[in-house]
């Protein structure tokens, strides 16, 4: 390209002439479908009878061939600098010349001409939408010219985008990965490779979890279209659902395990399913109140249900000796409840119920059916937890979908479906002012927030989170999670004796729910007890072994400050960008080892992360990042600091002075 002023012309996404990145204005829309045209092709000669046609189809001839003349006037004059003409024009037609502008269609095509993954991922870069999308005439031969382009254009970026996933598949790139496709299905949200590619990806890191939610990801969009996965999903699906390596159920296993599995939605309006999901999971969190059960974690007791398989079949893969199934059925006026218990070893069924029940009786028909099956499995129990596990009655179904709906947003995890989820349940304060499961749901929504996404917003947020969870505590002091949350602010404030206290009481009040033993693993390692951190992460994966990826962080840290350096790096390397300090971590982890070139890449890591998420992308001060660090990571123990202080400064973060610790 020759120097002058080049044009850069913008067409996939829409339509923009830039120069020295300020954009030209032109002063009819066909002038610029005019270019629109030409630029498609640098180079390339196009016909004025074609042009013609395409722009004025309706005009006489004579008439057409004025209006391309005054259009091409009404071009020149904002694009040329001086330099030369951007259009030229002979006996066969006109052209833009290709050294006086720069287009990203024409960039896209030479890039993917190239062919190695580097020039394939410069033009997925240049593909930021569809082809003049957006731009629109009210003529059909211009649109008829159009569609078919961006259609050819949009399937090379699917192909380019296919293939560049495939390689960020086969080396292991999971954010890459997993951000290429969600690309790829902003494109076509049923693209079943995509999904297909993620399920690999997730399956070669461990990471059931991940991969079971593609899965189910990918079934949905498909039933969109009114279509089932192919057999290779299916395929993808089975290797899933054995890889969790679980123990072998024994007769004389003490506690025994459960797995209760996805109740069945019986009710006309398929839209009803999410009740019957959480009737689910609402069973099982109260079965898990029980010490004299273990239970398996609802997520992964759903992924590995297959109504094709047996009993023992589906024991056999999650390790349990019992299975319970059952079904909802939900009218306007009630609500009818089956459960069965299996023994799935041996087939044989232990116990069913059915239950009609008006709609305030829910939470009530919950307890009967927890104590049924605790009943059946075991001799003996405590009377005095089955009275804490009862939850206080609630009057009103229309508060408890509140919560069913508000936790299910709070799972999406974005700021967004947090305003969602903390509209709902003050909308079940306002039908039942005494429902305290809402203010420990109000207070989840502002710790996630204060602790994974809004840092400016520290200390707003952590003073939320704590007054909703006091109050939700205050009237039901049974609650685990609102003590697990008060346990984590507290540990945040270094108050941590109080913080023990209420960390405790939550595993005690709930000692089976998967993801406060993962939580509580981290806060053992900043409480000074990483042993028994690695415990309790070891317990959370064996009763969710289709967990999500930040139990693989959680893990991390109490390996890392047992002296076990090689199994956290294992672990921390399945989730690097799960938080913004996860490469901190990683960066001691490796300094630790001497391995000093692995270090030092996560340092660089954790500081892009550092500036990208928490202070807007500016430059930090030389010892900010490590000030923060040690602002969101409470470490009682002075020698956990330092030991952890040390490993950055092997890695080459800047630590200030009055940081470092006597380890």
């Amino acid at each position: 390209m020759n120097d002058g002023n080049p044009l850069h012309i913008r067409m996939l996404g829409g339509f923009c002439v830039l120069r020295d990145g300020r954009p030209l204005g032109f002063p009819t829309r066909k002038a610029a479908a005019l270019l629109a045209i030409l630029a498609s092709r640098p180079g390339a000669w196009f016909a004025r009878e074609r042009l013609a046609d395409l722009l004025w189809a309706r005009s006489a001839e004579a008439q057409a061939r004025g209006s391309l003349r005054q259009a091409l006037a009404q071009l020149r004059k904002p694009l040329e600098d001086g330099a030369g003409s951007v259009i030229e024009a002979n006996g066969e037609g006109l052209r833009v010349a290709p050294e006086r502008v720069s287009v990203d269609v024409a960039e896209f095509e030479a890039a993917l001409a190239d062919g190695d993954p580097a020039a394939i991922e410069r033009a997925v870069e240049r593909y930021s939408g569809d082809f003049l999308d957006g731009f629109a005439l009210n003529d059909l031969p211009f649109e008829e010219w159009r569609a078919p382009e961006a259609e050819r254009l949009r399937r090379l970026a699917l192909k380019a985008m296919g293939s560049l996933l495939d390689h960020h598949v086969e080396c292991g790139a999971v954010e890459a990965a997993s951000a290429l496709a969600e690309r790829r299905l902003a494109l076509e949200p049923a693209s079943e490779e995509t999904y297909q590619a993620l399920m690999r990806l997730h399956l070669a890191r461990g990471a059931l979890g991940s991969a079971m939610r593609e899965y189910e990801r990918c079934k949905a969009a498909l039933a969109t279209l009114g279509v089932p996965p192919s057999a290779t999903t299916e395929a993808l699906r089975q290797q899933i659902r054995v890889r969790p390596a679980a123990a072998p159920a024994s007769k004389h296993d003490e506690p025994p395990l459960v797995a209760v599995l996805p109740f069945a939605n019986l009710s006309d309006d398929a839209a009803q399913g999410y009740f019957a999901r959480g009737f689910t999971e609402d069973v099982i969190r109260e079965l898990a109140r029980f010490r004299s059960l273990r239970v398996i974690a609802a997520h992964s007791s759903f992924g590995a249900a297959d109504p094709q398989e047996t009993p023992a079949e589906t024991g056999a893969r999650l390790g349990a000796r019992y299975l319970m199934t059952g079904s909802v059925r939900r009218s306007a006026d009630s609500i009818r409840i089956g459960a069965e218990l299996v023994d799935a070893e041996r087939g044989h069924f232990l116990w069913s119920g059915r239950y009609d029940i008006a709609p305030g009786g829910i939470l009530a028909t919950q307890d009967e059916i927890g104590r049924a099956v605790a009943a059946t499995l075991v001799s003996r129990i405590d009377d005095d937890r089955l009275r804490r596990a009862a939850a206080k009655p609630l009057g009103d179904l229309a508060a408890y979908d509140c919560w069913l709906r508000g936790v299910t947003a709070l799972r999406r995890g974005t700021p967004e479906s947090h305003a969602e989820a903390r509209a709902l349940f003050e909308r079940a304060l306002e039908i039942d002012a005494a429902f305290a499961r809402a203010y420990s749901g109000l207070s989840l929504t502002y710790f996630n927030e204060w602790s994974c996404l809004a840092w400016g917003r520290w200390a707003e947020n952590e003073g939320r989170a704590f007054d909703y969870a006091q109050r939700g505590a205050q009237m039901d002091d049974g609650d685990p999670v609102t003590h697990f949350i008060l346990g984590r602010i507290l540990l945040y404030r270094r108050e941590f004796d109080r913080a023990d206290r209420h960390l405790q009481r939550a595993e005690l009040l709930n000692p089976n729910d998967a993801d406060i033993l993962a939580q509580l693993a981290v806060s053992d390692m900043f409480l000074g007890r990483p042993e028994r951190g690695v415990e309790r992460a070891r317990l959370a994966m064996r009763l969710n072994p289709f967990h999500d990826d930040w139990y693989f962080a959680f893990a991390a840290g109490p390996q890392l400050f047992t002296g076990r350096i090689e199994t956290a790096i294992e672990f921390a390397l399945k989730a690097p960008d799960i938080a913004t300090d996860a490469h901190a971590y990683l960066a001691s982890a490796y300094a630790h080892l001497g391995r000093h070139d692995e270090a030092a890449r996560h340092v660089a890591l954790f500081q892009a992360a550092y500036r990208r998420n928490i202070i807007g992308g500016r430059e930090p001060a030389a010892d900010e990042a490590a000030r923060w660090l040690m602002h969101v990571n409470p470490f009682r123990r002075d020698e956990d600091a330092a030991f952890f202080l040390a490993g950055l400064a092997g890695a080459g973060l800047a630590i200030p002075p009055d940081l470092r610790r006597p380890a």
